[in-house]
């Protein structure tokens, strides 16, 4: 595999959920959380996430304007188990954006880790 495969570099850009908890606060990354409104009133949102629905129409510009069109901002993704996160880190990868890591298990944990909200880790209410 070629060193700039977009694939290959996003397999490698993982972060566990505590790790990226540890970033946000010391604002080394910026923590999207990309879930729905509805799943982020069910569970809160994690602690210094951003909210940045993938469903909204304007998600693309809705991102730049967040990154204030710096696409070597460091971004961590996080959704609800890692599926979403990861296909989205694979497409802002090949869109340009240079620093974006996975939050590969997610809110509610996979088969590789418990997530973050089994962990315990803060969260904060969000409302529709």
């Amino acid at each position: 595999m070629s060193p700039f495969d977009p694939f290959a570099q996003a397999a490698a850009s993982q972060l566990s959920a505590p790790d990226a908890m540890t970033k946000a606060a010391v604002g080394e990354i910026t923590l999207i959380d990309i879930r729905t409104p509805m799943e982020w009133a069910r569970s809160g949102v994690p602690k210094g996430a951003v909210t940045l629905s993938i469903q909204q129409q304007d998600f693309p510009q809705a991102l730049e304007a967040l990154v204030e069109g710096d696409k070597s901002r460091q971004l961590a993704l996080i959704c609800a188990t890692g599926s979403r996160s990861a296909m989205l880190q694979r497409y802002l990868l090949s869109q340009g954006y240079e620093n974006v890591v996975d939050v590969s298990e997610g809110m509610m944990g996979n088969h590789m880790a418990p997530g973050w909200l089994r962990r315990g880790l803060p969260v904060e209410p969000y409302q529709l």
